[in-house]
């Protein structure tokens, strides 16, 4: 790095004032797992009713498994995280990543339900170890006036760019064996082999180049203080402890009401978990949806390729747009940001329903795909400004409800699917969501006074 292209306290650009330097190598992890995603998402809604011809509730079991492990390793992940490398643990969830896409790939060609259970489940267990880790490293590093924006970048930018070239791998070769060689199953989804050592290599390149003792408040001190030591091996800089001002402490202050506190802290979980009931209950089943009820007579060698590309928009889409929006939710008030979020959420789910064509079905589906990533990095940022001290296990905390909330979803939708209609899951997830909003808005007005961040809104 040039010394000349900081100015007289050491800031390169704007960006140096909201993240550390070393931030943006740090969160290109995500842009290599995210190659994975989009395929992985895709197989897991449409190979179990299509492929191994399960029904609803078997894919509301298999979509339930994944978080029904977070369940079980998320206690231990986020205290780890508070008391241990992070990095090591993002290294951790890598490897388990890329152990669960050999077995999804192996299940598919000895074509067995089962294992393929089994893969969800260990993904559940073991990619656990990334996030919580991964969000408290982004947080330490970030500006909490741009938190927000900072998770979005972290994790839906470049994942998005992930999902893009994971796209431009995947559709071909899965098109291609499907025309001509359609029985060939392990060179169509071979992709997920290509993912997973893809995965593995992300992992270990993160472990050698994160610095985790540079955190956003000991970058902006050392500015400052003019105390830059530069190191242009690694293109980062870090922070001389010896002559840091020892007086820079982060100091959490006691809570004058811990009433107020608590009853705003448990409103705020439960209105997680109820969030993430209320998208699963559907989510799971969009593929079938737009199969079932706009894709009659079309071949079974096209049908996969047509849901794909109708699908891929949206996911890589959403991940783009929402990084973008980030920004937008750091500078106007929570309740708002709850509001439209809410309100436009269930709109877009009542819409979905409603299609007449692929297309309208891709472009309405776009839409909500960004309102569900905006909304998830949102309730991030605001369980990031609970507690400083105890980031890692506000973070693993939010999963671990998050994850009890997709337990439940995707059996309730999948009893939904198979009793009522196609149609049933979507409209019930439309009332609950709209009822959550006045609850989501008491829980965060509660909250705030309590939160040892606290954001000036301009």
């Amino acid at each position: 790095m040039n010394q000349s292209n900081f100015n007289s306290k050491g800031q390169k650009s704007s960006e140096l004032k909201t993240t550390t330097p070393d931030f943006n190598s740090m969160i290109r992890i995500t842009f290599w797992n995210g190659l994975g995603f989009i395929f992985f998402m895709f197989i897991k809604s449409y190979v179990v009713i299509y492929f191994f011809g399960g029904s609803g509730v078997d894919l509301g079991i298999i979509m339930a498994l994944q978080p029904l492990a977070r369940l079980f390793s998320m206690p231990l992940i986020a205290y780890l995280t508070d008391h241990t490398s992070k990095k090591r643990l993002v290294l951790i969830g890598s490897i388990g990543r890329t152990v669960a896409y050999f077995l999804y790939w192996f299940s598919l060609v000895v074509h067995n339900l089962y294992l393929f259970g089994v893969g969800t489940f260990l993904q559940g267990l073991l990619v656990g170890f990334f996030w919580p880790p991964f969000f408290s490293l982004i947080s330490e590093k970030s500006s909490k006036d741009n938190r927000t924006q900072a998770l979005a970048t972290g994790r839906g930018k470049m994942i998005g760019y992930g999902f893009l070239m994971g796209a431009f791998i995947s559709i071909p070769i899965f098109a291609l064996v499907s025309f001509l060689m359609p029985d060939n199953i392990p060179l169509m989804y071979s992709p997920l082999l290509i993912f997973a050592v893809i995965n593995l290599i992300a992992g270990h390149s993160f472990y050698l180049k994160v610095d985790e003792n540079l955190t956003y408040e000991k970058y902006h001190a050392s500015l400052e203080d003019n105390n830059l030591v530069l190191n242009n091996i690694k293109d980062c800089i870090y922070v001389d402890n010896d002559k840091a001002d020892p007086k820079i402490e982060i100091v959490e202050s006691k809570l004058n009401n811990r009433r107020m506190f608590y009853i705003g802290f448990i409103s705020l979980i439960l209105a997680i978990m109820l969030t993430s009931m209320t998208v699963t209950i559907y989510s799971p089943f969009i593929s079938a949806y737009l199969i079932e009820n706009l894709l009659p007579g079309f071949s079974e060698r096209v049908i996969p390729i047509i849901v794909m590309i109708v699908y891929f928009p949206a996911q890589v889409l959403s991940q783009l747009v929402a990084s973008k929006l980030g920004k937008l939710f750091d500078r106007i008030a929570p309740s708002m940001s709850v509001a439209f979020i809410g309100v436009f959420k269930a709109v877009l789910i009542w819409l979905l329903i409603y299609t007449f064509t692929p297309i309208d079905f891709a472009v309405i589906l776009i839409f909500l795909y960004i309102t569900l990533e905006s909304n998830s990095y949102f309730i991030q940022a605001i369980m990031s400004r609970v507690s400083i001290k105890h980031r890692g296990k506000m973070f693993g905390l939010n999963i671990w409800i998050d994850q009890l909330g997709r337990v439940i979803g995707p059996l309730m939708g999948g009893f939904l699917w198979d009793n009522l209609s196609y149609n049933a899951p979507f409209i019930f997830s439309f009332f609950i969501g709209l009822g959550l909003i006045p609850f989501m808005i008491f829980a965060i007005r509660k909250l705030s006074p309590y939160m040892i961040e606290q954001v000036d809104i301009k």
